[in-house]
């Protein structure tokens, strides 16, 4: 591992009350002595008012707070020094170049939290929950960040691992010292062990499909025809104008995308091209497009003009969406200029279809379908069992892995193959759990997931 002294910014870097900058090392308390006018008053966990002076030129760069945490008691397990400065860009900029004149260099991305798990601050799910709490949108997202890097999924996979490896070493010590009086283990109470384990892998792997729309968002697809107000839905959603709204049918002839929050859901909402027959070849892609994607996607808003009625290709659409068991809600548009017209349509769509009356135009029903969104994926159901949910999927990738080798494990003590094939088996599983947490891993896995981060993170 690198022992070097790294410096980065901390905070946006841009000018703002304070910023940042902070310093990690083995050289860091020798830089700082020769920068700041009161670095004999620094101690651990004490903040030091004082000035950053430029040794050279005796120059006073900024007035400045210093924070002090000697290692290993620090974020990274080594010496570290925090410096406030005044958030102007140009003066921070100032000091950190200093820091580097003075010894430092700048750090990589994630380097901190690299050096956190390296040093054994933190195993390496705990880093990743960093960067998800970091990118956290939703209250959800960051509720299950917290806990993970509280240790919630560390302690359900080191517990999973630790029974596997107390029983791995009862196995070995009834095959390598049969002489000695050590219980030995019976067909029937191996195989219990091993089950309960893989029931507990199992929920595990589950739960990151329960889950994997809180991470990932759910996937939301606006279609109706053209003019039905499907741009302009998307713009009451995003509150902003995202979309081309016009009069002429057609405006809209590609996916457009967004991404935003509605309640405690990340929702990924592509408007698509109106649905209509049409000579322009351009447009008849996009109209494509919007037919492929229905399959592809958690939900499905259809649009219908209320003005012009629920046309035959409506019917046929809303139909197949229903037929295929796509989540859906039906919005008929335009209540603001004929609520009973509205409701006399709503009241012959399907009845086992979620239909809302909204005005595109006016905002009227959006909040409605916005509640009727978030009740389709209930998040509340996820409050009381957080730390039993994974969102990353290397993880879930691992366990899929490791409940390979356990049911190869137990597939051998069902045929009463020797144990020691077995006990080969539980070894891959041990060691494929331990990746999770990094206590077995390989080097580019590490540098993989650190590049994720931020600098000075």
């Amino acid at each position: 591992m690198s022992t070097d002294t790294i410096v980065a910014i901390s905070t946006g870097g841009t000018n703002s009350g304070i910023n940042i900058i902070r310093i990690s090392g083995e050289e860091a308390k020798v830089i700082i002595s020769k920068i700041f006018n009161n670095s004999e008053k620094l101690s651990h966990q004490k903040i030091i008012y004082g000035k950053i002076i430029d040794p050279e030129t005796t120059e006073t760069l900024d007035e400045v707070l210093v924070s002090c945490f000697v290692a290993p008691n620090s974020y990274t397990g080594e010496d570290v020094f925090e410096i406030n400065t005044h958030g102007g860009r140009r003066v921070t900029l100032d000091v950190l170049n200093l820091v580097i004149k003075n010894g430092a260099r700048i750090a990589e991305a994630g380097e901190f939290s690299k050096r956190a798990f390296l040093n054994g601050k933190m195993d390496l799910s705990k880093a990743e929950a960093v960067i998800d709490l970091i990118n956290s949108k939703t209250k959800v997202q960051k509720q299950i960040a917290v806990n993970q890097l509280e240790g919630g999924l560390s302690e359900k996979v080191k517990n999973i691992r630790n029974a596997l490896i107390e029983l791995i070493a009862q196995i070995e010590v009834n095959i390598d010292y049969p002489e000695y009086d050590y219980e030995e283990l019976s067909k029937n109470a191996l195989k219990l062990i091993l089950e309960r384990q893989k029931d507990n892998i199992y929920a595990l792997i589950r739960s990151r499909d329960e889950g994997k729309f809180i991470k990932d968002g759910i996937d939301l697809a606006i279609v109706g025809g053209t003019n039905s107000g499907k741009s302009s839905l998307l713009n009451q959603l995003a509150n902003e104008e995202r979309a081309i709204v016009t009069d002429i049918e057609g405006t809209t002839r590609d996916i457009i995308e967004e991404s935003l929050v509605i309640g405690n859901l990340l929702v990924n909402v592509s408007d698509t091209a109106g649905i209509r027959e049409t000579e322009d070849i351009v447009e008849s892609i996009g109209i494509k497009k919007s037919l492929e994607i229905i399959e592809k996607v958690d939900l499905i808003i259809y649009m219908i003009d209320s003005t012009k009625g629920i046309k035959e290709k409506d019917e046929e659409i809303i139909n197949e969406i229903i037929e295929k068991k796509i989540p859906v809600i039906i919005c008929v548009n335009k209540i603001d200029i004929s609520r009973e017209m509205v409701l006399s349509i709503i009241e012959n769509l399907p009845k086992d279809a979620l239909k809302v009356g909204i005005s595109a135009k006016t905002g009227e029903g959006i909040e409605k379908l916005k509640n009727a969104i978030q009740d389709k994926f209930d998040t509340t159901a996820f409050d009381n069992k957080q730390d039993k949910i994974i969102v990353n999927e290397r993880h879930k990738s691992n366990l899929e892995i490791a409940l390979q080798h356990l049911n190869k494990a137990i597939e051998c003590v069902e045929r009463e193959e020797s144990i020691d094939i077995s006990a080969i088996e539980i070894s891959e599983t041990i060691s494929e759990l331990g990746k999770i947490t990094g206590e077995i891993t390989s080097e580019d896995i590490v540098n993989k997931i650190f590049e994720k981060f931020c600098l000075g993170k």
